[in-house]
């Protein structure tokens, strides 16, 4: 009595399985260029807030300066003793900033979680730890970006310690 064979389990390469394998293909293609636009979306957006509560610190050194004018009124860091004193520009907002971390000194950085700014007293300078690093063309080593509160005839300024870009735009 002959035996019969179970034939052998053939994977037939036909047109269905190269629609699938093309469809995945472009499937996956199409993921990583959205993930890639996703990245530069994200590191536009934490620049455009890092402008703007750059521009509300601003704001309220100018106000401080304006406020200073009128009568009876103080600037918010009056010198003690001739030593003049910087003032916090966080302490001067109606508002504080969500993304506050407080007084931080600039070798306690590293405890500070990504995505927040901080004042050093020691400096005199505000300094914000990016969320996303690989977006920020900074000096080799920088953790953050530090702004110099600068005391004028007029009102405090703030100006960057180093050049900084941000996906290739400067971050003034």
């Amino acid at each position: 009595m002959a035996t019969a064979r179970a034939p052998l389990a053939r994977v037939r390469w036909n047109s269905r399985w190269v629609e699938w394998g093309v469809l995945a293909l472009c499937i996956a293609i199409a993921t990583a260029v959205l993930w890639r636009y996703g990245q530069q979306v994200r590191a536009q957006t934490e620049r455009a807030a890092v402008q703007s509560t750059l521009g509300a610190l601003r704001t309220a050194l100018v106000l401080d300066y304006v406020n200073s004018m009128l009568p009876q009124r103080k600037r918010a860091a009056e010198p003690v003793r001739g030593v003049p004193i910087t003032p916090n520009p966080f302490a001067m907002l109606q508002q504080p900033a969500a993304n506050y971390a407080g007084e931080v000194p600039a070798a306690l950085l590293q405890e500070v979680a990504p995505g927040r700014w901080v004042f050093d007293k020691g400096c005199g300078c505000i300094g914000y730890k990016p969320l996303e690093p690989d977006g920020l063309d900074a000096p080799a080593g920088a953790q953050a970006v530090w702004f110099m509160v600068e005391g004028t005839a007029a009102a405090y300024q703030l100006r960057p310690i180093q050049a900084y870009v941000w996906g290739g735009l400067p971050l003034e």
